[in-house]
């Protein structure tokens, strides 16, 4: 009996103790529960959140407009000051909080160009989590310059009055590596030009031969290693004729325009019946072997060559042998990397038309070196009177150098972006043209930083950035 007492005795405090266990286990968990996220966990919520809106409204983004009214729509939903100027430059302003109002005020800037948004994504989403901080700040803004089709005029044209006396600009841009720069990439756009003579085609058997599919990406370090459909097909020709596969060129278009990598190309060959099957081995191995390439990177990409009917008129041979030419010898891709295999400088075939009405190909060259741009100047127009077409340069930049007056302000941001990642920013210049030479003229009496945010870092500038406002209000306070 007194052991049957025990026993209950002994099962009664073992409960008792579970309880008192599991009330403090509930306690404990729901005080944590209680808990607001942290800074980073908000700034890594909210990221994700605004790119799957963002992303899911990409088809929606048909014109400048089309982005200048959602970002405006997102703002206002936000209870954000919101203006959009006549060049679809969408301003954000946000007022300081109680207490800061005598903060030196802060810009956030970054583009957009609806021809080739996935190039603008990451910034664009960066801003857009700046722009709702719940942390204490000074008064800063948020400007979304239009850039359609590389552009600067929206920059150009950006009121003065959006930059006071003091600001601390962040300039953010897409980049292939986390960085701050001291140096942005100066900018020269040429154009290739010539009537084309024509005749009556001599061959029979008609090609249309196309590569499509691809994106179009603001031309950068990221977009370099993406195949360009015109030069390759540009490159095909060159290859049909060394193999002796004679063909009569009637037309060859792709792309839209210097500043932009071509989603797609397409050509228009006739060949002799003859050699129609020899052609049609040839393009099949050139086909293969892309889709071995790019296939798996690019699932959406086509690479075909079907019949066609015979064009009325082709090109002469003189006028085929320099487009052969050209397109053979034209620079697309990296130009030049420096001492530590950073891209120094890089060019883009953008645009091709030759057809009836004549040749037109449009090639942007970039750099933060000037005597490299001059460099592959002198070789665009050695090719270009090679091979017998006028080139003109249509836009021109230079490098933007950021100075020493700047060199406080990159420093302080640094420790805090130390501060929210605990990770050191590279100093690697970016070789692409940016509007920040443009904006640091808006107003001499402002400081100006230079940003590279990559897919993986998107989160971190956001809450760096983010973390340097309330940093600094602290201190002046």
């Amino acid at each position: 009996m007194k052991d049957k007492k025990k026993i209950i005795i002994i099962g009664a405090a073992i409960l008792i103790v579970a309880v008192i266990a599991a009330v403090v286990f509930y306690f404990i968990t729901k005080s944590d529960k209680n808990e607001p996220p942290t800074l980073k966990e908000t700034v890594e919520s909210r990221i994700t959140a605004y790119e799957t809106d963002f992303r899911d409204s990409l088809a929606s983004m048909s014109d400048q407009e089309a982005v200048a009214r959602y970002l405006s729509t997102w703002g206002e939903n936000k209870g954000i000051d919101v203006k959009t100027d006549k060049y679809n430059n969408v301003i954000y302003s946000i007022n300081a909080t109680e207490g800061y109002e005598d903060k030196a005020p802060a810009v956030i800037v970054c583009g957009y160009d609806y021809t080739c948004m996935d190039t603008y994504i990451n910034s664009i989403v960066s801003a857009l989590t700046i722009a709702k901080n719940d942390q204490p700040h000074g008064e800063y803004k948020i400007i979304f310059i239009s850039q359609e089709k590389g552009s600067m005029s929206g920059a150009e044209n950006l009121s003065s009055k959006y930059f006071k006396d003091g600001c601390e600009i962040f300039y953010l841009g897409n980049s292939s590596s986390s960085r701050v720069a001291n140096i942005t990439g100066g900018y020269d756009e040429f154009r290739f030009s010539r009537k084309l003579a024509t005749d009556t085609p001599q061959y029979t058997k008609t090609y249309t031969v196309s590569i499509s599919g691809l994106p179009s990406e603001s031309f950068g370090t990221e977009s370099v290693s993406q195949p360009n459909p015109v030069k390759i097909l540009g490159d095909q020709l060159a290859t049909l004729k060394s193999g002796s596969i004679w063909f009569e060129l009637a037309s060859f278009t792709g792309g839209t325009d210097a500043s932009a990598t071509p989603a797609s190309a397409q050509m228009t060959l006739v060949v002799s019946q003859d050699i129609s099957s020899k052609f049609e081995s040839k393009m099949e191995k050139a086909i293969e072997k892309f889709y071995d390439k790019y296939q798996e990177d690019y699932p959406d990409v086509q690479y075909t060559c079907t019949p066609a009917e015979t064009p009325a008129r082709v090109f002469t041979t003189d006028a085929t042998d320099a487009i052969v030419s050209l397109m053979y010898t034209a620079m697309n891709g990296v130009h030049y990397k420096d001492d530590n295999g950073d891209v120094a400088s890089l060019t883009n075939i953008g645009y091709i038309s030759a057809t009836e009405k004549g040749f037109i190909m449009d090639v942007a060259a970039s750099s933060w070196d000037q005597e490299l741009l001059d460099q592959i100047a002198e070789a665009y127009q050695t090719i270009g009177g090679l091979s017998g077409f006028q080139v003109t340069t249509s836009s021109q930049y230079s490098p933007f150098v950021i100075d020493e007056s700047n060199q406080p302000f990159e420093v302080a941001f640094r420790e805090s972006y130390d501060e929210y990642q605990s990770i050191d920013l590279e100093n690697i210049n970016i070789p692409e043209l940016t509007p920040c030479g443009i904006i640091k003229e808006k107003n001499d009496d402002s400081v100006i930083i230079a940003l590279g945010v990559t897919e993986k870092t998107k989160d971190n500038f956001a809450g760096g950035i983010i973390t340097y406002m309330s940093k600094t209000a602290e201190t002046e306070e």
